[in-house]
């Protein structure tokens, strides 16, 4: 399968299988078709190897309309499917203009990967705002579905949660019935050759109303055959909250029953400082009367430690009031990296942060503290480590993996968090010492379990 449409880059990241089983995997989520010929669509099909998958998977009793923006790679498809005497159009032009009319009974997809401006004109044309081309691309594919049809998509996880992609969720959740989803269970096995910082999945829609229960399918390494689970809808899918969508369900695992990290009283913010857009009060020496200006970089398995040697400015004038607002107060926070490579063995890398005066926190952080989002007040110093031990667990890793496929830790997710009480984490935070094996974390929080 070509990678790139244009400079676009696709979301597929196949690398981990071959491009025929990804092809060939997504048409076999598609249910079994009695009778007559299908009407198919392929968005964005670059050289037409799921339309292919298509035609295999239903004996040939398909028609297909390809739409494909680069031209070289619509001729290429063209000729492909000509080859193998599949009935085809291919249309040259891209996914979110061409005139696609309802009708099919198959969809499938594999869209390009990136970011969507919200003054993207095209952003008008669609039933909800998207913040990447790929969901984009899934809005046009399921309006473009005839009653009964199913659309199968190989996207990013990066939909399934979070506030950026809430819209499309709703929209979509409320439109056709999430019928399916085969998702990747080891990352060091199957992504261990790709550096994409999201992990993907194949997802089944239908134009039809929701179904009782959810199909999970997930590989646990590259040639493993899949474990295959049916879960009830509302125990996959956050319908009171957000509409996160988990791969595992809700309900059933040792975390629930806990109140979540907001509900208890505290408080997930983002740093303050954009360095980028901060240039001028920036300095790489100390002077008098600077405040600190601390990047997930001063955080390592031994501590925290300021200043470092980096490319970065370490200190930051705040005297004028624009930047005086973005000081943090003095005093205790758990602060945790928005950012881990794929490499690291957990996704939340929390840590203690004990400020004796007022610090700027940079945005690739976030912080925990007892406030509010307009206010941040301390935490107590024994909470504060209770705490970050409690993020630093195996039960949070997999609780997080659970509700999301990227390595990007937002607020958001932090704030849906469950945690123990108050006396809970201070009783923890008596408990911490720098430097505990991961075996050692694990069995502390362990004992605050239900």
């Amino acid at each position: 399968m070509v990678a790139t449409t244009g400079d676009t880059a696709r979301s597929d990241y196949s690398q981990y299988l071959t491009p025929y089983q990804t092809a060939h995997l997504a048409a076999s989520m598609l249910s079994d078709a009695d009778g007559g010929r299908l009407r198919c669509l392929d968005l964005g099909a670059g050289t037409g190897i799921l339309s292919v998958a298509l035609a295999e998977r239903y004996g040939g009793r398909v028609d297909v309309d390809c739409v494909e923006l680069d031209p070289e790679l619509a001729r290429i498809c063209d000729g492909e499917l000509s080859q193998l005497e599949i009935p085809h159009r291919v249309a040259v032009g891209d996914a979110l203009i061409v005139p696609i009319g309802p009708g099919y009974d198959r969809v499938i997809l594999n869209p390009p990967y990136r970011k969507m401006a919200a003054g993207d004109v095209r952003q008008a044309g669609l039933p909800a705002r998207s913040p990447n081309l790929y969901s984009a691309f899934m809005m046009v594919a399921l309006c473009a579905l005839a009653p009964g049809g199913e659309c199968v998509a190989i996207v990013p996880r990066s939909w399934t949660n979070g506030q950026y992609f809430q819209q499309f969720r709703a929209w979509a959740l409320s439109t056709c019935s999430f019928d399916a989803m085969h998702v990747y269970g080891s990352r060091t096995e199957i992504f261990s050759d790709t550096n994409v910082l999201q992990e993907t999945m194949l997802v089944r829609f239908s134009k039809r109303p929701q179904a009782p229960t959810v199909r999970v399918s997930e590989s646990q390494v590259k040639d493993g055959e899949p474990v295959v689970r049916e879960y009830p809808f509302d125990e996959l899918v956050d319908t009171g909250g957000d509409l996160a969508v988990r791969v595992t369900p809700a309900g059933r695992g040792p975390l629930d029953g806990m109140a979540t990290l907001k509900a208890s009283g505290l408080c997930a913010s983002t740093g303050k400082v954009v360095d980028f857009r901060s240039r001028d009060v920036l300095r790489r020496d100390y002077e008098p009367g600077l405040n600190r200006l601390i990047y997930a970089w001063n955080f390592t398995s031994e501590g925290y430690t300021h200043p470092v040697d980096s490319y970065k400015p370490q200190w930051i004038d705040c005297s004028s009031e624009r930047f005086a607002k973005q000081l943090i107060p003095a005093g205790s926070y758990v602060v945790v990296k928005r950012f881990s490579s794929k490499e690291e063995s957990r996704r939340v890398k929390a840590h203690v942060l004990d400020l004796g005066e007022p610090q700027t926190l940079e945005n690739h952080l976030n912080y925990v503290h007892a406030g509010t989002p307009r206010k941040t007040v301390p935490l107590d110093p024994a909470l504060a480590r209770g705490l970050e031990l409690w993020l630093s667990s195996s039960e949070v890793d997999a609780w997080f993996r659970a509700r999301s496929g990227s390595t990007q830790v937002n607020a958001s997710d932090l704030n849906a968090m469950p945690v123990p009480s108050a006396r809970q984490l201070i009783e923890l935070g008596g408990r911490w010492l720098l430097g505990l094996t991961q075996e050692e974390v694990d069995g502390l929080c362990r004992s605050v379990l239900p």
